[in-house]
């Protein structure tokens, strides 16, 4: 019986063992995974289109409220290109990351200049703050798939679109 009770507290031991081995490789991959949303928002802000698509899986997918249908990459990259256009000065300001597994959730607020042309509003030279927040999933080490949700509203009344109630 000693015998038996000494294999039990063994295996418990290396249960345990194994359990915080598997604990520190989540750590580490969730640490990677938003270091990997860091990389990618840095590539972004100064624009750097090869980086931002070798981040990005092939099927990348943004699925951006107020959109009918999720964005390819290529989409996604024609997105970010336009919106420079209008905002040069365009920067993302990662407030906070929280990681678990394969997901990233990310808060931001984000800073820019109005100097282009935006959905057909002229440019204004305003200077806009505004926050966002995205869930971002990860698969083999690249950005697969983002969920963006952002005070597009308060953008646009920064630029001067008025609210009018409806006469009806």
């Amino acid at each position: 019986m000693a015998i038996s009770q000494r294999s039990s507290a063994i295996l418990g031991i290396l249960s345990i063992v194994l359990c915080l081995g598997c604990l520190a490789d989540q750590r580490n991959t969730e640490s990677e995974n938003k270091e990997l949303v860091r990389q990618l928002y840095a590539a972004i802000d100064v624009q750097d289109y090869g980086e931002i698509e070798s981040l990005l899986t092939e099927d990348f997918n943004l699925m951006y409220v107020g959109m009918p249908e999720p964005l390819s990459r290529g989409m996604t990259l024609d997105l970010i290109r336009g919106f420079y256009s209008a905002f040069p000065d365009y920067t993302h300001t990662i407030e906070e990351l929280v990681a678990e597994d394969n997901l990233v959730a990310a808060k931001f607020s984000y800073n820019a200049t109005h100097q282009g042309d935006f959905e057909g509003i002229p440019p204004t030279g305003n200077e806009v703050r505004y926050a966002g927040a995205q869930i971002i999933r990860i698969v083999d080490g690249k950005i697969d798939e983002c969920w963006a949700l952002e005070d597009n509203l308060g953008l646009m009344m920064q630029l001067g679109m008025q609210l009018a109630p409806s006469t009806q």
